[in-house]
């Protein structure tokens, strides 16, 4: 949390929206909580809260690229990351 936050901003509640966000963006999809269950989570003060596993977009190195000696430098993380900008109609 950034510190300007910190002052305004609810720390246990600011936690628990990011657990839930993380939840919902877990690898696999049927790890993967309902809306309907996210809301119960977000709007109630659940004591135990399940622990995200591996969210789903994370960078994942190409090791093949890694393992050959060609004289291409290899690719700089930054070069690899797609971004989609969705436009509405």
């Amino acid at each position: 949390m950034d510190q300007t936050l910190s002052e305004t901003c609810n720390t246990k509640e600011f936690l628990r929206c990011v657990n839930v966000g993380l939840l919902c963006v877990q690898e696999d999809p049927s790890d993967r909580p309902t809306v309907a269950v996210a809301v119960v989570m977000l709007s109630s003060d659940i004591a135990t809260m399940p622990v995200p596993k591996q969210p789903a977009f994370v960078l994942k190195r190409d090791l093949s690229r890694t393992a050959s000696s060609s004289s291409k430098p290899e690719a700089s993380w930054n070069s690899e990351i797609l971004a989609t900008i969705e436009e509405g109609r």
